[in-house]
């Protein structure tokens, strides 16, 4: 019995040691890089990386919209031809580094009116009579 509780506490041991020498040669896990902060971005660059999105944006490059930004709030002014162009604009816009938020001021152009597809034509007055 004595004999038993030897070995056993001699392979306890030769165990603990074992383990113990895989944890020293283990490398120690990698410590992140500190995350440098930000750069600050001035109102002056954002207003100049949205209009050049804008303008690179197939839909947009010929609809005239103009940007402004102050403290990072970004106003689109302009005219579009349709609703869905006004939030291509505004999604364009929020894509740029530093803005905050937009304000879309784009009107939608109006539709030219349509000729009443109900109406009847005038008849033309018969001068065979």
């Amino acid at each position: 019995m004595k004999r038993s509780i030897v070995i056993s506490l001699l392979s306890l041991a030769l165990v603990t040691v074992a383990f113990a020498a895989q944890n020293k040669n283990a490398k120690a896990p990698a410590k992140p890089a500190p995350k440098a902060a930000p750069a600050p971005v001035d109102d002056a660059s954002i207003t100049a990386a949205v209009k050049d999105k804008l303008s690179k944006t197939k839909s947009l490059k010929d609809a005239g919209i103009d940007a402004a930004t102050k403290d990072g709030v970004v106003t689109l002014t302009g005219k579009v031809k349709t609703g869905g162009l006004k939030g291509v604009a505004t999604n364009v816009a929020k894509s740029v580094k530093g803005v905050k938020k937009v304000d879309n001021q784009i009107t939608v152009e109006a539709k030219p009116a349509a000729a009443n597809k109900n109406a009847k034509p005038a008849k033309a007055a018969n001068k065979n009579k």
